[in-house]
């Protein structure tokens, strides 16, 4: 029997080209690069690397996954789990008439995989950040079942989560990072299952582009073990290790993160045929 595809949310993307200063004349149009947030992450927490790919002349689109963005409502008969999240993405993704650059944090990582894995003529690379597919991590495991059990995430259990993700962050930062919590529970419940269980087994398998893994030193969530581990089952996968940074490097070390996915792009460009 054929399996049903999964409903298919209709994403929130703020799509944005690359400041004048930064367009070069005749320099090759470069693919939109698609930034996927992780699990209860505002795509705020984007705007520090974006700013730096628009001056480098990228076009950022940053999509917001599905019941994330404020105010939406998910399609009946959607159900939270990576591949429906996927499947949104890849609604995204088909807007432009060649394959995509997909960066996915955490469990942004995971949908971005499994994009690559479901839909590989779409995306042109993959870059994850503060992820490799590994073991659910046996403390979020715990949190995560508390928080179901309650029907709600408590604040203890957020400022737990968002010192592992952030460190020591201001009060401005706080409040504008805590806003990827303000989603329903029934939002983040379910995606928070889905980043708890990971890709399938077959997906990083499945995923043809190249990949590049970018792994804060001081990563509290995904060692850099892990990412060696991931990295060193196929040729296709790269590592690189961002010292002074740990889960979020795209908000710690912005520039940075910027100048790696930069040269990752540039070494797995395809050449004109």
């Amino acid at each position: 029997m054929l399996q049903e595809p999964p409903a298919v949310a209709a994403l929130h993307v703020d799509m944005r080209l690359p400041t004048a200063a930064s367009r070069r004349p005749g320099q090759p149009s470069q693919p939109p690069v698609l930034l996927l947030h992780g699990w209860a992450s505002t795509s705020a927490y984007w705007e520090p690397l974006a700013a730096e790919l628009l001056d480098a002349g990228r076009s950022v689109w940053i999509v917001e996954l599905p019941g994330y963005h404020r105010g939406e409502v998910l399609p009946p008969g959607f159900e939270w789990t990576l591949e429906a999240a996927a499947a949104s993405v890849a609604a995204v993704a088909a807007r432009n008439p060649s394959p995509v650059h997909v960066v996915g944090h955490s469990m942004g990582g995971s949908v971005a995989l499994t994009l690559a894995a479901r839909h590989p003529e779409l995306v042109a690379s993959v870059a994850l950040i503060g992820m490799v597919p590994a073991p659910p991590n046996d403390a979020f495991k715990s949190m995560l079942e508390s928080q179901l059990r309650q029907g709600f995430i408590d604040d203890a259990t957020r400022a737990k989560c968002m010192k592992a993700w952030f460190g020591d962050l201001s009060p401005e930062d706080h409040r504008l990072l805590g806003q990827g919590f303000e989603p329903p529970f029934e939002v983040l419940g379910p995606s928070g299952l889905a980043a708890m269980a990971g890709v399938a087994a077959e997906v990083p398998e499945k995923v043809s582009a190249p990949t590049l893994v970018i792994a804060g030193v001081g990563d509290l969530v995904r060692s850099l073990d892990q990412a060696e581990a991931f990295v060193a089952a196929s040729p296709l996968r790269k590592l690189v290790a961002v010292p002074d940074a740990g889960h979020s490097v795209h908000w710690e070390q912005p520039r940075a993160c910027a100048l790696v996915l930069g040269a990752f792009w540039n070494e797995s460009r395809q050449p004109p045929a």
